[in-house]
């Protein structure tokens, strides 16, 4: 019997490792659901302009097995399962992701997940004309939902609000992009406006695009995390705690050598193929290479043909050029595309 890898999670960070494994490890995906969420387009099902999903098989290489079902517990070459099983492994990819965090009480729904942004779907389909829909949180899942959500229903009353300026990362002419157009699809800005109280808002539906938090597997589990409940990796992305377990994605804590970890299907693909070649030579008995990440650019939607990209430096710090409008749309979709080409080892 040939080494067991197992991957849990199939985001974009565990989908990149298990394909870079098959074939040199039995391999196994488990995950909650049978379909692969396109996370980057999550704003445009709560808009219920297009879908967030594709089926798992879709990305995933044949050789890999997939478990339908949510660890409990990463024991001693073990994973418990919540269906009352167990598998064993030799290597375990940790890649949970992110998502989930609440805002205070009463805050209403959150964007970041499946199961979320549906929720929050349906309690938009359910608003009539003149409703106020609040989300708070300046970043770009923020102003993606805000914007989708303005252009699909123009009879609701869209607001902005961010606790600092919006759109920071873009750099201060991208952020003046996005300005402008918040106001042509006429949603509210507020920024530095600290949220207490949601009541406060005076909406009828508060959407939370803020900070995701990170499953609690690994605290669970015993494994040293940091203060936030991310797994503690060195620069080899393999945790501190257990050489058998490794890491990629949100749900990582990685040492400065790795690079800036961004929330971010730009950090998770690469993040994932290192973590494939951390494995693939721990079974084979060599050193692992020391992982390293850098950007390239950050592309934000601002509703159909409509978008921005401004080019970054690896340190995902802006550039001076970016592309707007309908070529920023174009380059943005193309973007979307490209992902899922890349985390099945196919990006030609």
């Amino acid at each position: 019997m040939g080494h067991a890898v197992l991957v849990v999670g199939a985001g974009y960070a565990g989908v990149t490792a298990a394909n870079r494994l098959a074939g040199a490890a039995e391999v196994t995906v488990v995950d909650p659901r049978e379909e692969f969420v396109e996370r980057i387009r999550l704003h445009r099902l709560v808009a219920g302009s297009g879908p967030a999903t594709v089926p798992l098989s879709r990305v995933l290489d044949p050789r890999v097995r997939t478990r339908t079902a949510r660890v409990t517990r990463i024991g001693d070459g073990v994973a418990t399962l919540d269906d009352g099983g167990e598998l064993r492994f030799d290597r375990l990819v940790y890649a949970v992701g992110s998502g989930g965090a609440t805002g205070p009480a009463g805050a209403g729904y959150r964007v970041d997940t499946l199961e979320a942004a549906a929720r929050l779907r349906d309690a938009v389909a359910g608003l009539g004309a003149g409703a106020v829909v609040t989300v708070v949180g300046g970043g770009l899942t923020g102003i993606e939902t805000a914007t989708e959500l303005a252009a699909a229903r123009p009879d609701l009353v869209v607001r902005l609000v961010t606790d600092g300026e919006v759109a920071t990362g873009m750099g201060a002419p991208g952020q003046e992009r996005v300005r402008a157009r918040l106001r042509e699809l006429g949603i509210g800005l507020r920024e530095h406006a600290a949220v207490g109280d949601p009541a406060g808002l005076g909406a009828d539906v508060v959407a939370w695009a803020t900070a995701p938090g990170v499953p609690d597997l690994a605290r669970r589990s015993g494994l040293p995390v940091d203060d936030s409940g991310r797994l503690r990796v060195d620069a080899t992305l393999t945790s501190v705690g257990d050489p058998r377990v490794v890491g990629a994605g949100d749900a990582v804590a990685a040492p400065p050598e790795v690079g800036f970890v961004r929330a971010s299907c730009q950090a998770a693909i690469p993040l994932g193929t290192a973590v494939a070649r951390t494995v693939r030579a721990g079974l084979r008995g060599r050193p692992a290479p020391v992982a390293s990440i850098g950007y390239q650019a950050q592309c934000l939607a601002l509703g159909p043909g409509a978008g921005l990209v401004q080019l970054v430096d690896r340190r995902d710090a802006p550039r001076r050029l970016a592309i707007g409008g309908r070529a920023g749309a174009v380059v943005k979709e193309q973007v979307c595309r490209y992902t899922l080409r890349a985390i099945r080892g196919r990006v030609a």
